[in-house]
């Protein structure tokens, strides 16, 4: 996570092995478990959160519900839910210039618990 100028960045980088049976799948569960962690904290009021992936599907779908294939289609809701009422956007990157995350990804699904870092503003 980072801040900048009223702006939350929060970047999620690994999530649990179980249940998840492709990468798709994984990173729309970690989009809702960034936009979950997001809107638990305080940041939530006056932050505006950036979800950034390398997931162009996810992305698209995002942007634009209507294209969303069956099998996904609860995950995103669940997103798009989560996401109503908060000041929010999701970019597309490259998954080249997103090495050290993927590889912190790879890592972190490997781990029997999860993770998460505590930043003070």
């Amino acid at each position: 996570m980072s801040i900048k100028s009223k702006v939350v960045v929060l970047r999620a980088t690994g999530i649990s092995q179980s249940g998840v049976f492709d990468v798709t799948t994984a990173k729309l569960l970690a989009i809702k478990e960034a936009v979950s962690i997001f809107q638990d904290s305080a940041w939530h009021k006056s932050f505006h959160l950036i979800l950034k992936t390398d997931c162009t599907n996810c992305e698209q779908w995002l942007r634009n519900p209507i294209l969303v294939p069956a099998a996904f289609k609860d995950i995103v809701d669940d997103i798009l839910n989560l996401c109503s009422g908060l000041m929010w956007e999701i970019k597309a990157i490259p998954r080249i210039a997103n090495g050290t995350a993927d590889r912190l990804a790879k890592s972190g699904i490997l781990r029997d618990i999860p993770f998460l870092w505590k930043f003070q503003c």
